[in-house]
């Protein structure tokens, strides 16, 4: 095996090759290090949620119906009763009265009476005296009837508006179910609502009133 001569020029690169590649190891070990000694950032916090609104209170349905009108041919004179109790303080609703087609045209006419409108609720004071009826049947003996101030109905549909000075303003809103309606007046009766609406009187609010429906004697 023949040998080489090493000579100075060689030697010198050697040296150099050596310090860049310590060098170079030396720059890698101190990045290491610097990368380890990172800090990982903290998540952000998580956001409150934000706070529940308060409810709002319950109000009227809209404004009160002004004007009376009624449209289409129908057939919904009778009694229309509260299929739960419906009680402001001591008033009691008794029932909603519907008269005939002709009661609507007269009142529309301007021939009004002080005691009876086509539409109309009437309440009882549940702290007054109970007496007797025709058919043997008790009620009380003071009752305040609700007339119109204002209604519209289309056989379908039905909105009222009224004043007393006891009970506020009263209003009506709502819709017959016209297939149960047609039923209840065959047999004279019904015990399935054929009625369902809000009814306002002052400030308290009887949502999803139901009614049945009497004919009457």
């Amino acid at each position: 095996m023949i040998g080489r001569r090493v000579g100075n020029g060689d030697l010198r690169i050697m040296r150099i090759s050596t310090w860049a590649l310590g060098a170079a190891l030396t720059a890698t070990l101190l990045a290491g290090c610097d990368r380890g000694q990172e800090r990982t950032p903290e998540p952000a916090p998580t956001p409150a949620p934000a706070p529940t609104p308060a409810p709002t209170p319950a109000t009227t349905t809209g404004a009160a119906v002004t004007g009376f009108s009624h449209s289409g041919n129908f057939d919904l004179a009778g009694f229309y009763m509260p299929q739960a109790e419906v009680r402001v303080g001591a008033w009691k609703l008794e029932h909603l009265g519907v008269g005939s087609a002709s009661d609507f045209a007269q009142w529309e006419q301007g021939d009004r009476m002080s005691t009876f409108g086509p539409l109309l609720l009437e309440f009882a004071d549940t702290t007054s005296p109970l007496q007797t009826g025709e058919t043997g049947a008790e009620s009380h003996s003071v009752k305040v009837r609700v007339l119109p101030t204002g209604y519209a109905t289309d056989g379908r549909t039905v909105k009222f508006a009224g004043t007393d000075a006891k009970l506020g303003q009263v209003t009506f809103e709502g819709a017959f179910d016209v297939a149960a309606l047609s039923d209840a007046k065959a047999q004279g009766a019904s015990e399935q609502p054929v009625l369902t609406g809000t009814l306002q009187v002052g400030d308290t609010r009887f949502a999803n009133t139901r009614f049945t429906f009497y004919a009457g004697d």
